[in-house]
């Protein structure tokens, strides 16, 4: 199957969210799956690896691509300010029941 135009700019969109991270906060992807995520995977958090002591662990989760799910791992990052907190990505099933996914952001 050749792929289109539109499905590269997807894929491109995805995985330049997977590598920039809050970069990206304000790109929104409309990704379907027809199928529940799968139950998140366990990460071992490796408390020496923490950049700096402003950092805090963000968990893994499961991002979409067309038609299928993939993990993004956990990962250190900087809140934007001192009373930011993270709200998780997550996905919710439409009234057709197709999942959407809710990006993560951080909230004061």
């Amino acid at each position: 199957m050749k792929p289109t135009f539109k499905n590269l700019l997807i894929t491109a969109g995805v995985a330049g969210a997977m590598f920039s991270g809050s970069l990206l906060a304000d790109i929104s992807l409309n990704i379907q799956v027809d199928a529940p995520p799968p139950p998140p995977r366990h990460e071992v958090v490796i408390e020496s690896g923490r950049p700096g002591p402003d950092y805090v662990w963000v968990d893994g989760y499961w991002d979409g691509a067309p038609g299928h799910y993939v993990w993004s791992a956990g990962h250190w990052d900087r809140p934007p300010h001192a009373n930011a907190h993270w709200i998780a990505p997550h996905w919710e099933r439409d009234h057709d029941g197709h999942y959407h996914q809710i990006r993560g952001e951080w909230r004061n």
